[in-house]
């Protein structure tokens, strides 16, 4: 992150220093001997004088004209940072919003899908039941026209004897047991023919029991196969908006990769021109020594001064806009408990892989990222307050990353694996390990220690031992 300060410091120093002329006096506090020769040798100081001032006029003049250039250039960079920033910020949330209903649709195929496969294997098993009932009917058919056939022969031999008499069996018969037996079997006939009836009877009952079962499971596979259809229109209707989702996270992906891109681009640049101002303060700071007695005279150019201190004064009027705009979201609530760190802030770094060459690699679900940012960086200014995200225990404070890392940070213990951390404070924090602390509590204040550009909160959550992204969590 691109500091400023150095700059104004460098610029200010400039500007307290002001035009003069080198006076000289004679050694001794008598008169010279030869007052021509004496001319002379102030004359010679003069121009020495005034040669002096020229150069040092040039010097100056070099010099604001470089800080000029520099200023300018840092004020195109953060233009630039502030741009990628809200764009960042808008992709970001719009990629989060069309992943929560792309996961939505997903499971919308996933639940039709699943009742489209129950439907089918219902069809299949009432398909196979009626095709074993008509089946059953066909064979059942087939014993009725058997039986109903013999009843009728039986029919016809029963009228062809009721056409002989008992008197003519008895006048016809040999003897009385002839007489007994073929009167006993006419008996037995008629019996057998009427249970032969009953049985037609039963099994026409039957088919007709069996024939309605199939009318209406054919009825109920009808159903079964519209309903079957319906859900198969409805699940490609969720797979063509399934797809759309997908292109259009795709789409958001690479939207929210070019403006990171451009953001960390700016970063990088950012990092490379701290190398010129640096450079360029050292240079002037030199001057600046140079011309240290000349600084009363320039002080008397206060108009210079009194524009300085109107711009500034524009700019804390515009930082207070800034800073009410921001309240309201500062103090909402996530769905985890938590609120942001610092109640006015603005985000420099965004979490996830990056080209900024300052950060370590990493690898997330699956994937190697040479350069991975795993938390959020935002700044509010150098000492301000940083609060808890919510409710939790201090496990690590101080410099628990020595020697590897000097910076100073808090870790606080939420529960159900989730911890979050936040770092390069400024060595006085302001709480110890075991500590119960709330989303009012202040942790430490915004520094500057161990691998930073500049003040600034590094932001991190680790669930379960994987570092997410810490937007998922904050309101």
């Amino acid at each position: 992150m691109k500091r400023r300060s150095s700059i104004a410091v460098t610029f200010v120093a400039l500007l307290t220093v002001g035009w003069t002329v080198f006076t000289t006096q004679p050694g001794g506090s008598a008169l010279a001997a030869d007052p021509e020769a004496q001319l002379a040798e102030t004359r010679a100081q003069l121009a020495d004088a005034q040669a002096a001032h020229a150069s040092l006029a040039a010097t100056l003049e070099q010099q604001r004209a470089e800080l000029a250039q520099l200023r300018q250039r840092s004020a195109d960079l953060d233009s630039q940072l502030d741009l990628a920033r809200a764009e960042l910020d808008a992709v970001t949330a719009e990629f989060e919003r069309v992943t929560a209903l792309l996961a939505d649709v997903q499971a919308q195929v996933t639940e039709i899908e699943g009742r489209i496969a129950e439907l089918q294997d219902g069809i299949k098993r009432l398909d196979d039941e009626l095709f074993a009932l008509a089946a059953e009917i066909r064979q059942r058919s087939e014993e009725l026209a058997e039986r109903e056939a013999l009843l009728q022969d039986h029919m016809r031999s029963a009228y062809e004897r009721s056409q002989t008499s008992l008197l003519e069996i008895l006048l016809s018969a040999d003897s009385l047991d002839q007489v007994t037996t073929q009167v006993g079997y006419l008996m037995a006939v008629s019996d057998q023919d009427a249970a032969l009836a009953d049985e037609v009877r039963s099994i026409r009952e039957e088919l007709e029991t069996r024939r309605a079962s199939l009318r209406d499971g054919r009825a109920a596979l009808r159903d079964a196969r519209a309903v079957a259809r319906d859900e198969e229109e409805a699940l490609k209707e969720r797979r063509d908006e399934l797809t759309e989702l997908e292109a259009e996270l795709e789409r958001l992906r690479a939207a929210a990769e070019e403006k990171r891109a451009a953001q960390e681009a700016a970063l990088n640049a950012s990092l490379a021109a701290q190398g010129d101002v640096e450079a360029t303060i050292a240079r002037n700071e030199r001057a600046a020594q140079a011309l240290a007695d000349l600084s009363a005279q320039l002080r008397s150019q206060a108009a210079a001064q009194q524009e300085a201190i109107d711009e500034a004064k524009r700019r804390a009027e515009a930082e207070a806009e800034a800073r009410a705009a921001q309240e309201q979201a500062a103090n909402a609530i996530s769905n985890y408990g938590f609120r942001w760190p610092e109640r006015q802030t603005t985000v420099t770094q965004e979490w996830g892989p990056t080209s900024f060459v300052l950060e370590p690699s990493y690898t997330y679900q699956g994937t190697f990222y040479p350069h991975f940012h795993t938390g959020i960086d935002f700044a509010a200014g150098c000492g301000t307050p940083i609060y808890a995200a919510g409710a939790g225990v201090v496990v690590a404070s101080g410099q628990p990353l020595l020697p590897w890392d000097t910076g100073y940070g808090v870790v606080v213990d939420h529960g159900n694996g989730i911890m979050t951390w936040y770092w390069h404070m400024q060595p006085r924090v302001a709480v110890s390990p075991g500590a119960i602390v709330t989303s009012e509590s202040v942790v430490g204040y915004e520094g500057s220690t161990g691998q930073s550009t500049g003040c600034h909160v590094h932001f991190a959550v680790n669930d379960r031992g994987v570092w997410e992204n810490p937007r998922r969590y904050l309101p």
